[in-house]
């Protein structure tokens, strides 16, 4: 079928093109379209891959095939990856051996796809014929070699590692008497993945990600190819190609600050059935039948997004004040306003609405997601705003859960608390923006806020939110390091730094924490390799009065020089000037590293009054 193959030839100019011919494979990821758009890879590249990214990819199979499937799903999410795939069967040599391609490739992430069946057959083909005792053998003799490997490859590296756990077998060994079994296939299995995750948490930067979990959703029993898988090392059927490739890209964005953060809704015929401005509120679809009950299911899915740190926005074509009378008054709205962050109700087009919402919360188009039921404002956007990935809601509204089910793009290896309430946080910068509109004199605005500012030093209760806000914070971030918890809890327990997280508070509610610092406490010169504030509190002195607060530290120290480090990025770029505007001067560039400082002995400016200082 040509016509089928049409779309990935087409001519790639700008990024709407660009996404247009991504949109195509995914729409039908047969081979064919694969391997067309893999030839335009560079083109793609160009115009999308704005994170460059060593990717090695070691596995027990032949991997070679999904090259171009991982790919083209990095280049839609923001990578451009440099990919290399070792000979299938040779992790262990390649992580062992200082000379071997991944190590002399200097990766910056490793993807390795380590199937249990083919380095342990034995629990798989021929469970029945071997003992518990021999089952824990073959278990304990794996994981003794997995271990030396990885251990092995982190002492000469920091790349963070993805490894998949073990799959379940589609007939369990001892038929329907597994289950219950003391010597049970299934529960040796379970404990291997158990030792899995216990390994990830004995070795840096070691992420498991749950492989079995992928191949039970799509189709445990057509998953694999037998043919495949004998004649030629590859065990899954090439129909789950594109599948399986954006599983492992999935599992990278978190690691490098390419989640989604923001879900934009229509309202009509997407939160409930019917047009409310022809229907009125008593005639949508939402209750307890079909198809009501669907549009029911679908808020309680897009509510947990909300609950685990997705933002929430409604962009209606509607006669304004309608939608919020729903969010208001229907006694079978899931979601009610205090749930979103913005709501833009009008009948212009949609695609300045998200532009008005990214102003809003001051977050980066490209963090957004749009989702509709109209294929023309679907298309409209799309060729609008490339940047922000539209999904077209199905026909049938029962499929409209399994809509958000296949969003991978939201996905955080942890969920911190101020995760869970970040949709709170949003909402209430409404109440802020408002006072800042009625108030003229910013000063007075700053001092009605009532801001208090507690800062922390080496708190190890913020490990995990420090690193979420390394790989999540793009905008206001001078480095754009990405670090692990690992890497912050090595920060905080090495005597040479300080990991410095700051929370904020007022009038409105409390913000959480906010912002971080990594300073490394030199005799003479303290140094700030990394600084980052999220981008909603900006614009309040904030981000000022706690790089002053560093500096005073650093003075009482005996300090005579403050330091600060800013890599120019696409994203920082607007910031380019705030240590300059803080007073320092740029001393000089390494790289791509510029160096700016303040001499201490000049004294520091104060931090202004109206905010508070606490110190844990």
């Amino acid at each position: 079928m040509p016509e089928l193959n049409s779309q990935p030839k087409a001519e790639i100019t700008d990024a709407a093109s660009a996404i247009a011919v991504l949109d195509a494979v995914a729409a039908q990821p047969t081979l064919v379209r694969i391997n067309q758009a893999g030839r335009q890879i560079d083109a793609l590249a160009d115009l999308l891959g704005r994170v460059p990214l060593r990717l090695a990819c070691l596995s027990s199979f032949t991997m070679d095939p999904l090259k171009a499937s991982i790919e083209l799903h990095g280049l839609r999410a923001g990578f451009r990856f440099e990919t290399y795939v070792a000979p299938y069967g040779r992790f262990e040599q390649e992580l062992i051996d200082p000379s071997s391609g991944l190590n002399a490739g200097g990766p910056q992430a490793v993807l390795l796809a380590v199937r249990l069946p083919d380095v342990c057959p034995a629990l798989y083909d021929s469970f029945n014929g071997i003992s518990p005792r021999e089952a824990g053998d073959i278990l304990g003799e794996w994981f003794t070699r997995l271990g030396t490997a990885l251990r092995t490859f982190r002492e000469r590296s920091s790349a963070p590692v993805l490894m998949q756990n073990y799959e379940m077998p589609l007939s369990p060994a001892l038929g329907i008497a597994d289950a219950g079994g003391p010597h049970s296939q299934a529960s040796t299995l379970r404990d291997a993945n158990a030792r899995l995750q216990q390994l990830s948490r004995d070795i840096p930067n070691l992420y498991v990600m749950d492989y079995d979990g992928l191949v039970a959703r799509v189709d445990r029993e057509r998953w694999c190819d037998p043919r495949t898988r004998l004649f030629a090392r590859i065990p899954v059927a090439s129909g789950h190609y594109w599948r399986l490739a954006g599983f492992y890209v999935s599992h990278l964005r978190p690691l490098f600050g390419l989640s989604k953060k923001v879900l934009v809704l229509d309202a009509d015929n997407t939160l409930w059935g019917g047009v409310i401005g022809d229907v009125g509120l008593n005639g949508i679809q939402l209750g307890q039948d079909f198809p009501g009950n669907a549009f029911v299911e679908f808020q309680k899915r897009v509510l947990d997004l909300h609950q685990r740190g997705v933002i929430l926005a409604i962009a209606s074509k509607n006669e304004p004040g309608s939608v919020e009378q729903v969010l208001a008054e229907h006694p079978q709205m899931v979601l009610r306003a205090r749930h979103f962050a913005s709501t833009k109700v009008s009948w212009n087009p949609k695609p300045p609405a998200l532009r008005e919402i990214a102003d809003e919360l001051n977050l980066g188009i490209d963090s957004f997601v749009f989702m509709d039921d109209s294929p023309v404002e679907c298309d409209l956007m799309r060729k609008s705003l490339p940047e922000v990935l539209t999904v077209q809601l199905p026909a049938d509204p029962a499929g409209y859960s399994a809509s958000i089910d296949a969003l991978d793009c939201f996905e955080q290896w942890t969920i911190s608390e101020e995760d869970r309430k970040r949709g709170e946080l949003y909402q209430a910068e409404t109440g802020r923006r408002q006072l800042q509109a009625v108030v003229v004199d910013m000063p007075a605005f700053y001092r009605q806020l009532e801001m208090a500012m507690t800062l922390y030093v080496n708190h190890l209760p913020h490990v995990g939110r420090a690193s979420q806000m390394t790989n999540r914070t793009n905008q206001f971030n001078m480095h754009t390091v990405r670090c692990t918890e690992d890497d912050i809890r090595r920060f905080m327990t090495d005597d040479q730094h300080w990991v410095v997280t700051v929370a904020l508070a007022d009038r409105f509610g409390d913000n959480g924490v906010i912002g971080m610092a990594v300073v490394d406490r030199g005799v003479e010169t303290w140094r700030v390799p990394l600084f980052l504030m999220s981008c909603r509190i900006l614009g309040r002195t904030v981000e000022q009065s706690f790089l002053r607060w560093i500096a005073e530290k650093a003075r009482e120290a005996g300090g005579r020089r403050l330091e600060a480090e800013f890599v120019p990025t696409a994203k920082n770029r607007p910031f380019s000037g705030f240590f300059e505007q803080c007073g320092l001067r740029r001393a000089r560039d390494s790289g791509d590293i510029q160096l700016w400082e303040a001499n201490l002995a000049a004294g520091v400016e104060p931090i202004p009054d109206w905010i508070r200082v606490a110190v844990e």
